[in-house]
């Protein structure tokens, strides 16, 4: 793909499979970026139905990011019927054939936002930062928010998000 900019950057030492050509429209350098391909890509979707249909955030990469990757894992606010996610009026609808397996886990992008149903948690994401200082206070964090919970609901619990089920 060509990426224009970075041209005088340091990408070219650093990143040798990167290839500077010149744009033949605009006459400037660009890089040439080879694809990537993911072996597997996690990602969360606004719905989702049993067929692993997915809609998608459009302000998110997550449908190149699933047409790329070689195992596409999705988890979803909510399961729904097929024709929901055609009728919806936002989102970006990726079709099943993309998706390896789809699970309803609804919180499941926390801490950051899924629109219509939470918004970014700023004050966990301070907590997140301020934990990521060191060894022993991310680990701290560890604990508390991965180890410790016994599931998904229950670290739902600890860091206050309620959900209303519809």
């Amino acid at each position: 793909m060509p990426v224009p900019g970075h041209v005088e950057s340091d990408y070219a030492r650093l990143r040798p499979e990167f290839k500077i050509i010149t744009d033949p429209y605009s006459g400037k350098d660009v890089f040439l970026v080879p694809p990537i391909i993911p072996d597997a890509a996690l990602i969360h979707a606004l719905a989702a139905d049993r067929s692993g249909n997915l809609l998608l955030e459009e302000k998110e990469d997550d449908f190149l990011l699933a047409q790329a990757s070689r195992v596409v894992i999705a988890s979803a606010e909510r399961i729904v019927p097929a024709d929901q996610l055609r009728r919806a009026d936002y989102g970006v609808f990726l079709p099943g054939i993309h998706v390896t397996a789809v699970a309803p886990l609804p919180g499941g992008a926390h801490p950051t936002p899924v629109r219509g149903a939470y918004s970014l948690d700023t004050g966990h994401l301070s907590e997140y930062l301020s934990a990521a200082a060191s060894d022993e206070s991310f680990k701290t964090y560890l604990d508390r928010y991965v180890f410790e919970p016994k599931d998904h609901a229950e670290y739902l619990e600890r860091v206050g998000l309620s959900l209303s089920v519809s």
